[in-house]
C-alpha cells in the first residue's frame, strides 16, 4: 500500500514455501482459522504433498464438511492465482494437492504408523519426508498467523507430527 506493506505483505515476508502466496491468501480468508490441531494439518498438508505415481490418486478425504468447504476455498483462489500468473509471463505455482489429507488427520490424530502407510499404500521414506515438510509450515504458520487461536492450533498440529519415525529420522 504505497511504500509501506500491508499486514498480507508482512506475512508473505516471513513466509517461504513454494506455495507462499497462496497459503497467505488462505491466511488472509480465515480458512485456517478455528481448526483442531489434526485438521489442521490435514488441510495445510495440501501445500506440501504432490501425488506423482502413474496411478490416479485415490479420492481424498476430508475430516469434516467444513475441513472440505476450505480445500475448495483453497483449489478456488489456486485457480485465480494460476490465472494470474499466466497472464502476467509468471511461473505457475504447483497447484494444491488434498492426496496426503486423511494421512496428515491420522497421524496428528495419534493413529500409529504402520496403519497410516499401509492404509494409504505410501513409502515410509515419502511419509517421513512429507510430514516434515509439513511441520516446516505449520511452523511457520505458528510465527505468522493473524489469529493467535490460529497460531496455536498450528504450533500443536507440528508437535502432534513430530514423533515416532518423524522424530527419530532427525536424530
Amino acid at each position: 500500500d504505497g511504500w509501506s506493506l500491508t499486514e498480507a505483505g508482512e506475512i508473505l515476508s516471513r513466509t517461504f514455501h513454494e506455495c507462499d502466496l497462496l497459503i497467505v491468501e488462505g491466511l488472509r480468508q480465515g480458512l485456517f482459522d478455528d481448526l483442531d490441531p489434526a485438521t489442521l494439518a490435514g488441510l495445510v498438508s495440501v501445500f506440501v504433498y504432490e501425488h506423482r505415481s502413474p496411478e490416479p490418486p485415490p479420492r481424498p478425504w476430508f475430516p469434516s464438511p467444513a475441513a472440505k468447504k476450505r480445500w475448495l476455498s483453497i483449489a478456488t483462489i489456486s485457480n485465480e492465482l494460476h490465472d494470474a500468473e499466466e497472464e502476467a509471463g509468471l511461473s505457475l505455482h504447483r497447484a494444491p494437492d488434498p492426496t496426503f489429507v486423511a494421512i496428515a488427520f491420522a497421524w496428528a490424530a495419534g493413529e500409529g504408523f504402520a496403519d497410516v502407510v499401509e492404509r494409504e499404500e505410501l513409502s515410509g521414506g515419502d511419509f517421513v519426508r512429507t510430514t516434515k515438510q509439513l511441520i516446516d509450515v505449520l511452523r511457520q504458520l505458528a510465527l505468522v498467523a493473524p489469529e493467535g487461536a490460529t497460531r496455536l492450533a498450528a504450533d500443536r498440529a507440528a508437535e502432534a507430527l513430530f514423533r515416532g519415525v518423524v522424530s527419530a529420522s532427525s536424530t
